[in-house]
């Protein structure tokens, strides 16, 4: 009989046997021994023991037998508790699970069994036995191709997709319906060429605004159900954070016995479910978070004994649910960070100059352990001083579009507080225009939207700020940041993003927002990767594709950036409104631009106008100080149009100048009789002249 078809069915049950030993096995050695707890863990041995038999798996059924043996020995008393007890059994386990391997892959995984089966009948092994490679640095983590759901889930999903079917045929039905309509009106409308009566198409219209509106709810309850069942397939893909906390403590454990410390390992919140996608990204950076809380944070036994402190250090990690987000915490009662120590090795590294260093507060220095390269360490170890420290932790938060805070104090202890979405593939964001562009915050950056005047900008140090709460923002731009035309009216109020990310702020001026809508994360491609400031993807609603915004990168190339200059371009303007608001009106593109640029350069604002017509609906929109207009334009000359401004109640004392090629005292005449209070002629038209006209005519 061949059996290999039985290996697969044979590894996902020991895979959760293999994983309750383990976790068995530490449990034993902190709480120490319980009947019901090696029951459990006999039976488990047990079961290995009779199926890797079944399957012809010789070597791994002898390596759970003796395992048994050993737990068997532990229960009658024979055999006592230790740690290097502990250790046999561990490695015991790392050999069953190279074993599986190897039977998945038909070899090529080298395991030292008879070593494994001694170490278990004497009950001890060496450090050198393992440093000889007894067990295969084997990392299971790629054999997770397929996850557990409940039943269910999965009968939720199944009759969701039915009621998905019958309303895809119900829309077919619908759409046959809508054709076979359309088939009557053709032929009602050639009937209608010789009859002139419309009843019938009258009742076929009747007939097809009733198909629609079944159409519009057909298609209404179908995009319920889909909406349905993507979330129900989200959920498919939610673990538990017990599935990468369980493989911590092994390696924590591991870790405090390299470096003769004892650590007290507490999981809070091992229920709390995410994407398996996500728990993948951050299970990286909590381990390294967690090594180097022991390595850096906890204190060797007789250090803290002498300080008061319980001999073992306690390192928590706790989960918590906070709306569409997981907030993990990570805590530890060790020495804390020194934000002295820290200071003096930041300028020694040359991360910060001397001056730079000692204007930063203690909260903000402890951030700089995030820099790359850094560490307090002089010594090189296995585990530190490497200069592959916690910016590891800071650049994989990013790509997950994470955020964290840190909080330490010195002799008390540090916590880590991390931020993290639920999804990498789905997630609430804030849309914005810029430049006529749509692009895509993430919500869980955005603190608050501001709506601010241009006199709201304040100057701080050289650089603009807008004050919120007695708090000082800096002030950025988002088409500074894409290296585009600012497009924002500085006359009128502005719309600010306030960002918040690792406990600092900036705010981002955008044209305006649009709105929140959930997004599906799509990858930027290959052409695209390379792409300063976006991190995704995605396809808006209305089809149209829109870049998500990498708020970590802004953040990081905030520093140093020149000042908008938004205050000195509004207080321009207001300049500008001070001195006048002229209207230009000329059908000819030379005169107007020139008498443009000659006020503008003197500080007037001006609107343009290309006819008569066109200076009314000017006048009707804003209210002006002087008119400047030519005489011969068509469908409406100056004449006229000084007569009709004169007539408007609104506009009747608003000072008019014709400049004009007509050169004649009888044009002259009509000028000053249509209420016009100065005339230029355009052949001895002098710059100078006009300026003064409109300073004296203005004032």
């Amino acid at each position: 009989m061949k059996k290999s078809k039985y290996v697969k069915i044979f590894i996902r049950e020991a895979e959760e046997h293999l994983e309750a030993l383990r976790k068995g096995f530490l449990a034993l050695e902190k709480e120490g021994v319980s009947d019901d707890q090696l029951n459990e863990l006999l039976r488990s041995a047990h079961t290995l023991k009779g199926s890797a038999n079944m399957v012809d798996l010789v070597e791994l059924a002898g390596v759970a037998h003796r395992m048994e043996d050993l737990l068997k020995d532990l229960q009658n008393g024979e055999q006592e508790l230790s740690s290097d007890l502990i250790d046999v059994l561990l490695v015991a386990t790392d050999a069953i699970e190279a074993l599986m391997a190897q039977a998945q892959s038909s070899g090529g995984i080298s395991v030292n069994v008879d070593t494994v089966v001694k170490a278990l009948e004497t009950g001890t092994i060496s450090e050198e036995q393992v440093d000889a490679g007894i067990v295969p640095d084997y990392s299971g983590a790629e054999r997770r191709t397929s996850i557990r759901a409940s039943v269910e889930r999965l009968d939720q999903l199944v009759n969701r997709m039915g009621e998905i079917l019958l309303s895809q045929k119900a829309m077919e039905a619908r759409q046959q319906q809508m054709t076979d309509l359309l088939q009557q009106m053709d032929n009602s409308v050639g009937q209608l060429q010789v009859a002139d009566d419309d009843h019938s198409l009258r009742a076929l219209r009747s007939n097809l605004v009733n198909l629609i509106n079944d159409f519009e709810r057909d298609r209404l309850q179908l995009g319920y159900q889909a909406e349905d069942v993507y979330q129900r397939t989200m959920e498919l893909r939610l673990l538990p954070l017990a599935t990468a906390t369980d493989d911590f403590e092994r390696s924590l454990r591991n870790l405090a016995r390299t470096l003769k410390k004892e650590v007290n390992f507490i999981v809070q919140g091992q229920d709390v479910e995410l994407d398996r996608n996500m728990l993948d990204a951050i299970k990286p950076i909590l381990l390294h978070v967690l090594n180097n809380a022991i390595d850096h944070g906890i204190e060797d036994p007789d250090t803290r004994v002498r300080l008061g402190k319980p001999k073992a250090g306690q390192i928590t990690l706790q989960a918590q649910y906070e709306g569409s987000f997981i907030q993990v915490t990570v805590r530890d009662d060790g020495q804390g960070l020194d934000p002295a120590k820290i200071r003096s090795t930041a300028v020694k590294r040359g991360v910060l100059d001397a001056e730079a260093a000692a204007a930063m507060s203690d909260e903000a220095v402890i951030y700089l352990v995030f820099e790359p390269g850094f560490s307090t360490r002089e010594f090189i170890t296995d585990v530190s001083g490497r200069g592959v420290g916690l910016d590891v932790v800071k650049s994989n938060l990013d790509q997950v579009k994470g955020n964290l805070s840190l909080h330490s104090k010195i002799g008390v202890g540090t916590e880590l507080v991390l931020r993290l979405p639920l999804s990498m593939a789905i997630f609430t964001g804030l849309m914005v225009e810029c430049n006529g562009e749509t692009y895509i915050f993430p919500q869980h950056y955005v603190a608050e939207v501001l709506r601010v005047s241009p006199r709201d900008i304040l100057e701080e140090m050289g650089r603009e700020v807008v004050r919120l709460r007695d708090t000082s923002i800096p002030l950025n731009s988002l088409s500074q940041f894409l290296e585009q035309e600012q497009t924002a009216q500085i006359t009128r109020r502005l719309t600010v993003l306030v960002l918040s990310f690792r406990e600092q702020t900036m705010g981002l001026l955008v044209d305006r927002t649009v709105g929140l809508q959930e997004i599906v994360v799509k990858d930027l491609g290959c052409q695209l990767k390379s792409l300063e400031f976006f991190s995704g993807s995605t396809i808006l609603g209305d089809g149209t594709p829109a870049l998500i915004v990498s708020v970590a990168d802004m953040f990081a190339a905030s520093h140093g950036r020149q000042a908008l200059q938004l205050r000195q371009s509004y207080e321009k303007e207001q300049n500008k409104a001070k001195r006048g608001r002229v209207l230009v009106v000329d059908d000819s593109l030379t005169t107007r631009t020139m008498e443009k640029n000659i006020l503008e350069t003197n500080d007037y604002e001006v609107v343009v106008a290309v006819s008569g017509f066109d200076a009314l609906d000017k006048l009707n929109a804003g209210r002006f100080d002087l008119m400047v207009s030519d005489v011969e334009m068509p469908g409406m000359d100056g004449f006229e149009l000084t007569k009709k401004v004169r007539q408007r109640e609104d506009t009747r004392d608003l000072p008019v100048i014709i400049v004009s090629s007509l050169s004649s005292d009888e044009h002259r005449r009509q000028g000053m009789a249509a209420g016009a209070q100065a005339y230029i002629v355009k052949g001895n038209f002098q710059q100078g002249v006009l300026l003064d006209t409109v300073e004296t005519l203005i004032s």
